[in-house]
């Protein structure tokens, strides 16, 4: 795609918001955000924000990272929790993440600047690189990763979750339908390091969900 091409979608797609959201809508932010969920996800063009909100102004403070990993941006997150005192923070990993990828294949090619990021995860991944291939073990890893991150957040954050002003929700956004729930799903793998089925399901976090939603919204690979 030619970058005039790119500039012109660019604005068609900003007419499109600025015909669609009117003046008390940017007011009821202009001076100060407010948002609900501190979000850390993959930088991963596949993973868009509206696959969880249609709109998620001045209500998710997201932070893009490669891995989405905790430690590679610490201070961004510690923005969401600390600052702005989000009552989530929730950890958004996804189909066919290149940066497990990169790590379980090997990245000693990448530039200095990738090969850190992808250091963080070298505790995870350095036990489940394979010698069949990544590709037997990649959804399982990617889910790991968020266990992964999840128990990084205990750590850092534990006297708020005991506290419960802070709940940590992990979950995988499967575009491949890794889980057989269907494609673009956004599943609940992880919350506070409890990851069995049938007791995240029991959670008084989800008791606004029917049972049906919690069987597809809630699993295990």
């Amino acid at each position: 795609m030619q970058n005039s091409e790119i500039i012109r979608q660019l604005v068609d797609g900003n007419k499109l918001f600025t015909q669609s959201h009117n003046k008390d809508f940017f007011n009821s932010f202009n001076q100060k955000q407010n948002p609900y969920i501190t979000l850390v996800t993959c930088s991963d063009s596949r993973v868009p924000l509206n696959a969880l909100l249609p709109d998620t102004s001045n209500k998710v403070f997201s932070i893009q990272n490669i891995g989405n990993q905790i430690l590679s941006t610490e201070g961004s997150v510690d923005y969401g929790i600390y600052h702005l005192k989000t009552p989530v923070l929730m950890i958004l990993g996804h189909s066919d993440c290149g940066a497990i990828k990169a790590y379980l294949k090997g990245f000693n090619e990448e530039t200095f600047n990738i090969k850190h990021e992808l250091d963080f995860l070298k505790p995870l991944i350095n036990r489940y690189i394979s010698e069949q291939g990544f590709e037997s073990v990649l959804a399982f890893v990617i889910e790991k990763n968020l266990d992964y991150q999840v128990n990084i957040a205990f750590k850092k954050y534990r006297d708020l979750i005991l506290k419960d002003k802070l709940t940590v929700i992990a979950a995988y956004y499967d575009f491949n339908e890794e889980f057989h729930k269907g494609f673009g799903k956004i599943i609940i793998v992880n919350v506070n390091k409890q990851k069995s089925e049938n007791e995240l399901r029991k959670l008084e976090l989800f008791e606004k969900l029917s049972p049906e939603e919690k069987e597809y919204f809630i699993a295990r690979i």
